[in-house]
């Protein structure tokens, strides 16, 4: 069976919630969805980073991959989210990786105890 890409389509009203989050795309395979984050993702963020993340395992995401190429600043706060998230994800089975982190965004993660995630 051939899975193809699907690209999630926010409606206006969303896209601003995620975009005040910090999240620039979101792609959706199956239970695989792939969200690229953009700009800083500071404490004002984190908040509603966690509840547009936690939405996503709700929603059925079983398996995510936060890509933080675009990530100009990570701070502990905002990289903290990814403890309930990946939380989140273990009870149902699922699983969190982090790809294209800077070396700052990757030492942020580090001291967080989160250096396995961005492996």
């Amino acid at each position: 069976m051939h899975t193809h890409k699907t690209p999630w389509l926010p409606s206006p009203r969303t896209a601003r919630r995620l975009r005040r989050a910090g999240i620039a795309r979101v792609l959706v395979t199956g239970c695989l969805v792939r969200v690229s984050l953009r700009g800083e993702i500071t404490a004002r963020q984190a908040d509603s980073l966690a509840a547009q993340l936690r939405g996503l395992v709700q929603d059925g995401c079983r398996h995510l991959i936060v890509d933080l190429s675009e990530v100009t600043y990570l701070a502990r706060e905002g990289a903290g989210v990814f403890f309930g998230t990946l939380r989140a994800l273990r009870e149902v089975g699922g699983s969190l990786a982090v790809r294209g982190a800077c070396p700052r965004s990757a030492a942020t993660l580090h001291c967080l105890g989160m250096g396995r995630l961005a492996e």
